[in-house]
């Protein structure tokens, strides 16, 4: 079986921006007077290289505002506002890899409490999406909660592609190859972000739920390989992948399990394209293109039509 190595690093960077129409010049008050469950870690980390706050203004900024975007159409009124914003207060977390999940959870709670001190917009930068408003970061660590950056393209939206379904027309399982998709988070748990690219549009988000779920599984082996090997260096891992409905279910977090037909494992294929980016796909003894691939067998019934459960959304704030 071949093997892929990239390298992992000692330490990793998040970052979450705040935009109101006010911050105070010194917006780190407003963490010290918040509550929640997070109370205890934020102040112990606040003034630290793993949790700096920052106001920013406009002029002098060394982002974009206008790079930030709506994951979802609900979010566009958001975007806008963040867009146009000219006051942020910036989270930073450098953090060792080895305190991961819990110094972005810690991190993403300090941008959640500042947006709700101040009538604000809170924005993952990594991603590059703006958050849910008024939301609250749960205690246990959920992948769905927004850390990917995992949304389909408005494709067929907007008109750019009139590839045929396939289930109306079997020629139009090829009838485009439109999609790539490309995860924006991984890194910062010490991974090389995933993609999967010339997907055909009607198998958009079965494409993006294999995507989901490679993520989940490579996770999980990376967390277990953290807790019992070097911290740093280079991670060598088999460049074919066992999935399974538990790392579906796993992705949401959900306690209502996700029913896949057939609930069977299936395998993807691996390859490096850079240190920092994994590409996936059928594996090698697959008959046929990507797109034969997403829609036949030998993906379970669910990864074709499953969004996602309510009860995986990001928690509101009391």
């Amino acid at each position: 079986m071949a093997t892929i190595t990239f390298p992992v690093p000692s330490t990793t960077t998040s970052r979450f921006a705040v935009a109101a129409t006010s911050i105070p010049g010194d917006p780190a008050a407003l963490l010290r007077a918040a509550a929640g469950p997070y109370q205890a870690h934020i102040a112990g980390r606040l003034g630290t290289p793993q949790l700096q706050v920052a106001r920013e203004d406009l002029g002098r900024l060394r982002w974009d505002p206008g790079l930030v975007k709506a994951p979802r159409p609900e979010d566009r009124q958001l975007a806008r506002a963040f867009n146009d914003a000219e006051q942020f207060a910036v989270v930073t977390a450098f953090a060792p890899v080895t305190d991961q999940p819990r110094a972005v959870q810690v991190a993403r709670a300090a941008a959640y409490a500042i947006a709700e001190a101040t009538g604000g917009i809170a924005a993952d930068l990594v991603t590059g999406h703006v958050l849910p408003p008024s939301a609250q970061e749960r205690t246990r660590f959920v992948l769905a909660d927004r850390w990917l950056g995992d949304v389909l393209p408005p494709f067929r939206a907007n008109g750019r592609c009139t590839a045929a379904d396939p289930g109306m027309d079997p020629e139009g399982v090829n009838g485009c190859a439109c999609v790539r998709l490309r995860t924006r988070g991984l890194r910062r748990f010490g991974l090389p972000e995933l993609q999967i690219a010339g997907v055909a549009c009607p198998h958009d988000l079965a494409a993006l739920n294999v995507l989901r779920t490679t993520a989940r599984r490579l996770l999980t082996g990376h967390w277990s390989w953290l807790a019992t090997g070097p911290a740093v260096g280079d991670r060598t891992i088999p460049d074919v992948l066992d999935l399974t409905p538990t790392d579906f279910n796993d992705f949401w977090g959900t306690t209502r399990r996700v029913p896949l037909t057939p609930p069977s494992p299936f395998q993807v294929h691996l390859s490096s394209l850079t240190s920092r980016l994994i590409a996936f796909g059928p594996p090698t003894d697959f008959e046929g293109t990507v797109n034969d691939w997403l829609w036949g067998d030998p993906l379970p019934l669910g990864m074709h039509d499953y969004q996602e459960p309510a009860e995986t959304r990001l928690p509101k704030a009391a």
